[in-house]
């Protein structure tokens, strides 16, 4: 719980001075843009904690347990493809942005093509698609904090209201309602909404930065640590080598010659 209230006052903290930068500057541009100074590091900081997200820590890890290190390769390929396609691109992005004045990607396209229908397009596309990303990325917050606030007195005091304020509705309540979860989804989801609307794109920047570290730190001594509970890393192989895919989801075609 404290460890959770630091990192929080963390995150706000530096909002707040994120929020403090606009002063005097162009709004928009600085908003959306972090007035385009916030250096390489950053950016690359920014990019890694934004691309390592709940299905990094949470997904990934459940499918090379289930399925074997053969899905190190698809992983490698979701690293990759963002790279090449940021490096053919991203350039140019930045160059036509910069001419026409843009914020977002649907106004530089609306601008570079001269057709609202072609921002309006891409506005929706967008939208439509980090919908579903964002979704899996407010579940994975919720379950982290779950697993991290379980046995916290207050915690559970909460999580018990909440039960019996959702248990009645008829659309989410019932016998196996989890409160928890539900509590933890609202914390997260108003804390990741409050931040970035006061920070703007720096806080959010500046932010990544902080959990890219943190992240960089977790993983190398949570390395350590699984290495040594396994027995390194030959023995995880060949446990890992011992799993085969579970039934559901597996379709078999058995022809036979008669």
């Amino acid at each position: 719980m404290v460890s959770f209230c630091i990192y929080t006052a963390v995150v706000f903290a530096l909002a707040w001075l994120a929020s403090r930068k606009r002063e005097g500057k162009s709004f928009m541009n600085e908003y959306f843009l972090g007035s385009r100074n916030l250096g390489m590091w950053a950016f690359a900081f920014t990019y890694a904690a934004t691309s390592a997200s709940g299905g990094s820590f949470m997904g990934f890890p459940a499918k090379i347990y289930t399925y074997g290190w053969v899905m190190a390769l698809w992983i490698g390929g979701y690293i990759v493809v963002p790279l090449v396609a940021m490096g053919l691109i991203s350039k140019r992005l930045n160059q036509v942005a910069r001419k026409s004045g843009s914020i977002t990607v649907p106004e530089m396209m609306r601008k570079r093509l001269g057709s609202p229908t072609v921002g309006q397009v891409a506005t929706v596309l967008l939208v439509f698609f980090q919908f579903f990303f964002l979704l899996a990325q407010f579940k994975a917050g919720a379950k982290i904090m779950t697993t991290l606030l379980g046995d916290v007195g207050v915690f559970i005091v909460a999580k018990d209201a909440i039960e019996s304020v959702l248990q009645p509705l008829p659309w989410i309540g019932g016998s196996g309602v989890d409160g928890a979860y539900y509590l933890c989804l609202g914390v997260f989801a108003v804390s990741v909404v409050a931040y970035t609307a006061w920070g703007g794109f720096r806080a959010v920047v500046w932010t990544d930065v902080m959990q890219g570290g943190v992240m960089l730190v977790g993983v190398v001594i949570l390395l350590g640590l699984a290495l040594t509970q396994v027995g390194g890393l030959a023995n995880a192989t060949r446990e890992v080598a011992k799993m085969v895919p579970p039934e559901d989801g597996v379709l078999r075609v058995e022809v036979s010659a008669k």
